[in-house]
């Protein structure tokens, strides 16, 4: 499928992936609608769309059901990014995960359906998996999620294979793990580089939660752009779901290590505290299905990824 003359939702478009979605997006030849609800959201990431006239921005809220029917017409793709995606925040809040993420997830479905969307691509994440004794992370493992945010993606996923297998919509699932890069803001609910870099760049210390051994497989955003664009034009993506990653993991000891060195910072001294509650200990995906069906394969590695990123803070820093 060509995405070119398509008409193409995007949720969460005023947020870290949604708008780096978007921006890619603009490429095409195709209209463009960003759906946001600014709880989370930055007006700012999305005010250079607003003079392209291929941009439309619909303020709104994914769990007012009401509001999508009335407002969302003919679309043909949705991307649908917009989610409460924080695993603290989750365990704080459960209730709002479970709205936005399972109930809002829920809403989009049926609009897809009622609208015969031609491909529906949720951004799933692999919360999912929870603490598998088994690494790499497959597809096809048990789940067991134990953070009510890894719960509220679950339900999600399943919903969406649910509308695949019954009402005949055109899904793919995507399992992020562990997305970093521009536009992802450093606060107490967003990934560890963001705000690893944020504090290294104002001279503070990184902190680390735990004793550092814990790892991760970190990817960067455009990897996840690209993906997001294979799982809505590739056939063989229908009905699946699909691992997002690099396939490698670095511990988050050796990841301070990193970024204190790439900022030129490493006298900077490392902070431990205690481990927080709902933190998985490792993680590490098998990309090998996401090769096979979507032909995906990540063109950043991490120290491109960081540095890009780096840039990014230094350039809002001084701009």
């Amino acid at each position: 499928m060509d995405l070119n003359g398509k008409k193409i939702l995007v949720t969460g478009a005023a947020g870290f992936i949604g708008s780096n979605l978007v921006s890619k997006l603009l490429t095409y030849d195709s209209q463009i609608i960003g759906l946001d609800n600014f709880s989370t959201g930055r007006r700012d990431y999305i005010e250079k769309f607003r003079k392209n006239q291929n941009f439309l921005l619909i303020e709104g809220d994914i769990r007012d059901f009401n509001f999508l029917q009335k407002k969302l017409k003919k679309i043909d793709i949705i991307f649908h990014e917009a989610a409460l995606s924080s695993v603290i925040r989750s365990v704080k809040d459960p209730l709002s995960s479970h709205e936005v993420n399972v109930t809002g997830t829920l809403n989009l479905l049926l609009i897809a359906k009622e609208l015969n969307v031609e491909r529906f691509v949720f951004a799933s994440s692999s919360s999912v998996y929870g603490e598998t004794k088994t690494l790499p992370k497959q597809e096809d493992m048990p789940l067991s999620p134990f953070s009510p945010y890894g719960v509220s993606k679950l339900a999600a996923e399943k919903y969406v294979y649910s509308f695949y297998k019954i009402y005949g919509v055109n899904t793919v699932s995507l399992r992020y793990f562990n997305v970093y890069g521009p536009n992802q803001v450093a606060s107490p609910y967003s990934g560890v580089i963001s705000i690893f870099i944020s504090r290294i760049l104002q001279n503070q210390s990184p902190i680390i939660f735990g004793d550092g051994t814990q790892t991760r497989d970190f990817t960067f955003v455009k990897d996840v752009v690209e993906a997001n664009l294979l799982a809505a034009t590739k056939d063989t993506a229908i009905g699946r779901v699909f691992n997002i990653a690099t396939g490698k993991r670095i511990s988050i000891i050796e990841l301070a290590q990193l970024i204190l060195k790439l900022c030129n910072k490493s006298r900077i001294k490392i902070q431990f505290q205690p481990p927080r509650a709902g933190d998985i200990l490792h993680s590490l995906a098998d990309i090998t299905l996401a090769k096979k069906f979507l032909n995906y394969f990540p063109q950043f590695d991490l120290q491109q990824g960081l540095k890009e990123t780096i840039d990014w803070f230094q350039s809002k820093r001084t701009g």
